[in-house]
């Protein structure tokens, strides 16, 4: 067996493979071995997030400082762009 550490270190691409595992407890192999992409990884962390304006929005929304949020594409400029992944201040 290979050894981990021994592989290099390099930036990923969205279309590079993880291993992972698929929860899957019907029928044949239960949590089968299989491939994701890092884009994918990165739509499944990302779509859960909430959209807001801007931060003054997202804090009256209800977030709370530390708190991650998506930008809507309303916002003034540079936040005029949906989809920015943002921190709440």
């Amino acid at each position: 067996m290979a050894i981990i550490t021994s592989y290099p270190v390099v930036q990923p691409e969205k279309g590079d493979y993880l291993i992972g595992s698929k929860i899957d407890n019907t029928g044949g192999q239960v949590n089968p071995t299989k491939n994701f992409t890092v884009e994918s990884v990165v739509n499944v962390v990302f779509s859960g997030l909430p959209k807001y304006q801007d931060n003054a929005a997202a804090l009256a929304g209800g977030l709370a400082v530390g708190q991650q949020y998506q930008t809507n594409g309303l916002g003034a400029a540079p936040l005029n762009v949906a989809g920015i992944v943002m921190i709440v201040q």
